[in-house]
């Protein structure tokens, strides 16, 4: 797996634990105090987000880190 498919298969854990827990990228934001704006391009796996950013979104979602690196 290169670094981009790396990357779109984290983002695409954020969203499904997002739509898991009912919440819009919007709400995601505001709860991890992200704007949307950068928020979208990490879950379409296009920046590679920082260990304190990941740790930011798995606290609002309500889960642990690791659960964004499994796939």
């Amino acid at each position: 797996m290169n670094e981009q498919e790396y990357l779109k298969e984290i983002g695409k854990n954020i969203t499904k634990y997002r739509k898991i827990k009912g919440i819009t990228s919007n709400e995601l934001g505001y709860l991890c105090d992200i704007e949307k704006s950068n928020l979208i391009p990490i879950e379409k796996g296009r920046i590679n987000a920082t260990a304190t950013t990941l740790k930011k979104i798995a606290d609002a979602l309500n889960i642990e880190v690791k659960q964004l690196f499994e796939f």
